[in-house]
């Protein structure tokens, strides 16, 4: 354990959940407590590691605390969910539960379940009966999980925990959910601590005038989504805190009846990869109509997907949706709002619905100190003429302690088939000014002797405000560790502009250079470049140049040289400390790009660090919704679609070349251009998430979207 901790004197039991942070190689722990808070707690938090800073979140609570003695103190005097969090990091923080006291009269009803203190292997529990209550006592864990089916008048509450980590992945036919609440009606969920579902944690689907309250979310798994509230009516979630990998809160229609009257209120989210507010995207009913999230905290959002999106896919007519008094603290690279009518994998209607008077008001991004990845830009996009977004109002937008009064400062792309969009303010409080930026090749990239290319990197900034601008700005490379990140300071007058060049050295390969800026006062705006892996045929592959694996992480631990005959590709490899290794080739014919296909995606797209980038037309957009490999592959099908991926298995010995006949690799005899990536495995490579791959593709097997283009030449072409 990291901490302990005392209110008023007395020792609290440290609790724990599994987590799983980026850059998700592993699962960690998270320690937490709970106890009452009835007038006043002081508390004494000691921590393992010395701590230098500490700060509370949300900051919305302003409980200020100080560190004496090396420890944390800080005075709670009412029920709050809080996270501490120690030397400008939350990895080791320590979640606080100060609750109101406990009211159990409610117990005794007519068919009644108790789980007292203790362990209880349980498997799927049942609720089949009306006027059903489970309590769980404080210390109560019940291994399995909750259904519940066709009944009214049911109570789940106590402060035990419901806990799924004995069920496996495998297992999701029979062990999915934590608690899945169908076609009831009259239902109070209150108090209990969900861990580690093997799905998503709390589903209601086709129920009826719901409460949920002071519910603990803990879930470290894919799918892992907090409260989703599916084809049900008349539902209050309120004082919920949820730390997940997936979404937090999230409505849905999945053929059970329209969802109407849902409020998500007065509660505290931290998603570790996917999305706090989601309506979408299976929505298959009438109607999806007056959903209401209100006065909510969001502490992390850690991968840059959307904070508040709505993403239709299905027949529903999608209306009176308002998000209010939301606060952003962390969410590097995030999109503010996704508004998207558009086809993917969870689509089952014929035929696509409409969007209609979304109102986001009352929303501060706060950020957090020293992050300077930009936001990506929100969105509003609609499908069709018939199937379009009408009437959406931005209001009282605050960025960085500037109020938001246009499209542009929003960071805001309105596309095709919308109607009627408004961003205004009355907050009275200084406007945001955004400078505009390019970020532009300079002359062509030219090859060198040593594989390498050189090459100029432009970016202008131009002050079309009507105040001075100044700050510090970075330029920065994906993928990461290729090149180092350029500072620069800018301090620009009214309608001023500056260009700031910078010489960089690449390998082949697929880059885009990005914007960073410690103040969000600079236009995200980034550039593509692809460059040739030139082999020259018949040269002897030793004195070849050599390219370097370099991944998101900074290993550098092998490098690779490239030569080809008429028939064969050669490689060899100059091994550190070791005298063999086994590599995997992935080769395939390049075919013409089409529209919507992914074209760019790294390490740290999936890390909310820069976005990923697909065909528009004739240039590339960004695609900040395709943050996770899986969503590029599988829901929104964006992959490059060559022909074929041919894998090959080899084992290189140091300074031995090894040939490969093209037909081993899928390719003609004469090949003078095919696409390629190779895979190392390295021991420093093992357990991390990706593979160790030399242009960075992440899913090498199923997408061709990051293989590097390999041109043959003959001497002197």
């Amino acid at each position: 354990m990291n901490y302990k901790v005392c209110a008023n004197g007395m020792s609290v039991p440290i609790r724990t959940c599994k987590i799983f942070e980026k850059p998700y190689n592993k699962e960690g722990i998270m320690e937490y407590v709970l106890f009452d808070v009835k007038n006043h707690v002081e508390l004494v938090i000691e921590s393992e590691i010395a701590v230098t800073t500490a700060i509370v979140r949300p900051l919305s609570a302003k409980i200020p605390c100080e560190i004496k003695n090396g420890n944390i103190h800080l005075t709670i005097d009412r029920p709050l969910k809080l996270s501490i969090e120690i030397n400008g990091s939350y990895e080791h923080n320590l979640v606080i539960f100060a609750e109101a006291e406990q009211h159990t009269e409610f117990v005794n009803g007519e068919n009644c379940m108790v789980f007292p203190k203790g362990s209880h292997d349980t498997d799927t529990i049942v609720i089949d009966k009306d006027h059903t209550v489970l309590y769980l006592e404080d210390g109560a864990v019940l291994n399995g999980n909750i259904r519940a089916e066709n009944c009214k008048d049911i109570t789940i509450c106590g402060r035990g925990t419901i806990c799924m980590e004995k069920y496996t992945y495998e297992m999701r036919k029979d062990f999915a959910r934590s608690i899945d609440i169908q076609n009831c009606s009259n239902v109070k969920i209150s108090d209990i601590i969900i861990n580690d579902s093997n799905d998503w944690s709390l589903r209601l689907n086709g129920c009826d005038n719901v409460n949920i309250e002071n519910v603990k979310i803990f879930g470290c798994r894919g799918n892992s989504d907090g409260i989703d509230v599916c084809g049900s009516r008349n539902v209050t979630v309120t004082d919920i805190f949820t730390r997940v990998w997936d979404d937090s809160f999230v409505v849905k229609s999945l053929g059970t009846g329209n969802t109407e009257n849902v409020v998500f209120k007065n509660s505290v989210l931290w998603n570790d990869f996917a999305r706090p507010m989601e309506v979408g995207v299976e929505l298959r009913a009438d109607e999806v109509k007056n959903i209401r999230f209100e006065n909510i905290d969001v502490l992390h959002s850690s991968t840059g997907y959307p904070l508040m999106g709505i993403h239709h896919g299905d027949h529903a007519q999608v209306s009176d949706i308002t998000f209010h008094d939301i606060r952003i603290e962390d969410a590097p690279g995030a999109q503010l709002f996704d508004i998207r009518i558009a086809d993917s994998v969870w689509s089952r209607d014929n035929a696509m619905g409409n969007i209609r008077d979304i109102t986001f008001s009352n929303i501060n991004y706060i950020g957090a100190e020293g992050n300077q990845v930009l936001l990506s830009n929100s969105r509003v996009e609609g499908y069709s003429a018939e199937h379009d977004v009408q009437n959406v109002r931005f209001h009282n937008i605050v960025i960085d302690g500037k109020a938001v009064t246009t499209a542009k400062t929003l960071g805001l792309d309105v596309h095709d088939y919308v109607e009627n969009v408004s961003v205004t303010s009355d907050l009275g409080i200084e406007e945001r000014i955004l400078v505009s930026a390019e970020v532009s090749q300079k002359g062509e990239f030219v090859l060198g002797e040593d594989g390498h290319y050189r090459g100029m990197v432009c970016v202008k900034l131009t002050n079309d405000n009507s105040c001075r601008a100044a700050g510090t700005a970075a330029l920065a490379v994906s993928p990461k560790n290729m090149e180092i990140e350029r500072q620069f300071a800018f301090d620009l007058s009214p309608q001023e502009m500056a260009e700031y060049e910078f010489a960089v050295t690449l390998q082949p390969g697929k880059y885009v250079f990005y914007l960073k800026n410690d103040t969000c006062c600079v236009e995200n705006q980034w550039l593509y470049i692809k460059l040739d892996t030139v082999i020259q045929r018949g040269r002897d592959v030793a004195v070849c140049p050599q390219y370097q694996f370099r991944n998101y992480y900074g290993m550098d631990c092998v490098g690779i040289k490239m030569s080809a005959t008429d028939s064969e590709l050669i490689l060899l490899s100059e091994l550190k400390n070791q005298n063999s290794m086994d590599f995997v080739l992935y080769t395939a014919v390049p075919v013409p790009e089409e529209e919507g296909e992914v074209l760019f995606s790294a390490e740290e797209t999936d890390f909310g660090e820069i976005c990923a980038l697909m065909k528009n037309g004739d240039g590339l957009v960004a695609a900040p919704q395709l943050r996770s490999p899986l969503e590029i592959t599988y829901v929104f099908r964006n992959e490059p679609k060559v022909k074929e991926i041919v894998k090959t298995e080899i084992t290189l010995t140091h300074g031995k070349p090894f040939c490969i006949p093209f037909e081993k690799l899928g390719l003609e005899k004469g090949t003078k251009n095919f696409i390629l990536e190779i895979a190392a495995k390295a021991e420093e490579a093992n357990g991390l998430r990706y593979p160790y791959t030399l242009f960075h593709s992440v899913m090498p097997e199923k997408t061709a979207h990051m293989f590097g283009n390999v041109c043959i030449t003959e001497r002197g072409e």
